[in-house]
């Protein structure tokens, strides 16, 4: 039997619903929407999903919105409400117009500190565009008055919010600190995961530095073939000359966890060798970390 509680979540799901943006927030709540029993739509203005990611990490999670039926409007951008309110019309990078079915439309198509409604225009607070201007300790232009998380700009990050306020308040009770951390790593917590920290090859290769990029695929990782979740893989970015580790990318059922591994490399300064030296828990997705290390060493164990 269904609870009052239940039925009132399942009659809150739309028969059709329209996301505008296939970002990070776009892709998750739509795919939670379609496991919920929604027909999903997704448009987006870019030429594929997840644009901000590069696309050898975004090719697992395209797969699985095809598998996932959820049908995908790329190069495509919204126009409004089609009359009636029961659609929305789209327009194709070719000037096609048309509606499609929607009971609800989520845009995610951006976001931007919400400075308006505060009156803090009256406080005189410098400015850096749209966001409140800080300096490493979050301290604004104004003397004691500090601001932290989204309204203060990229990254828009829960961790980095929560961070920032911890140190704040340390330093309101007379301790010394400053924001200044290595890395603050960034998960899309879509159906299969998606992590980034630190350089990715094409940053890396932005920047001038000469390095070597090597990936151990889930397919050669015991715990997630034995979880049936071999699609994706663990990528390692290291200087060519030092091995210093400069960056790790993931895409993976459960990858979110690996995070705080690829930080405490970034953070620690850690070299191929020392992630590869490191011996790692059997079977966990981990492991994959250390194979990382290891073949662009030139030495992986299991491929």
């Amino acid at each position: 039997m269904i609870g009052s509680t239940e039925a009132l979540a399942l009659a809150a799901v739309p028969r059709h619903l329209v996301v505008v943006g296939a970002g990070y927030i776009g892709l998750e709540l739509g795919m939670a929407w379609r496991k919920l029993g929604s027909e999903v739509a997704v448009v987006e203005a870019e030429g594929r999903v997840l644009p901000a990611y590069d696309e050898e990490l975004t090719r697992p999670v395209l797969a699985s919105l095809r598998r996932l039926g959820i049908t995908l409007h790329l190069s495509c951008s919204a126009q409004g409400i089609a009359e009636g309110g029961k659609g929305l019309r789209v327009r194709s990078s070719q000037a096609d117009e048309y509606v499609l079915p929607a009971d609800r439309v989520l845009v995610a198509a951006g976001r931007r500190p919400r400075t308006q409604g505060f009156a803090l225009e009256s406080l005189g607070l410098e400015m850096r565009g749209r966001a409140v201007k800080i300096d490493e300790q979050c301290r604004t232009s104004m003397r004691n008055v500090w601001a932290i998380g989204d309204l203060t700009g990229e990254p828009m990050l829960a961790h980095r919010a929560m961070a920032q306020g911890e140190m704040v308040a340390e330093i309101v009770a007379g301790r010394r600190r400053r924001f200044a951390p290595v890395v603050i790593p960034a998960v899309c917590f879509t159906d299969p995961e998606v992590v980034v920290a630190g350089m990715g090859p094409s940053e890396a290769a932005a920047q001038g530095l000469e390095c070597q990029v090597a990936s151990f695929p889930f397919s050669a990782n015991g715990r997630a073939m034995s979880m049936e979740a071999t699609e994706g893989f663990v990528r390692v970015v290291a200087r060519k000359d030092t091995h210093q580790v400069l960056g790790w990318q993931a895409v993976g059922r459960g990858v979110s966890e690996l995070s705080a591994a690829f930080c405490y490399a970034l953070e620690m300064g850690a070299r191929l060798e020392d992630v590869a030296g490191i011996i790692h828990a059997h079977p966990t997705l981990g492991e994959a970390v250390q194979e990382a290390a290891l073949r662009s060493l030139g030495h992986a164990l299991h491929i």
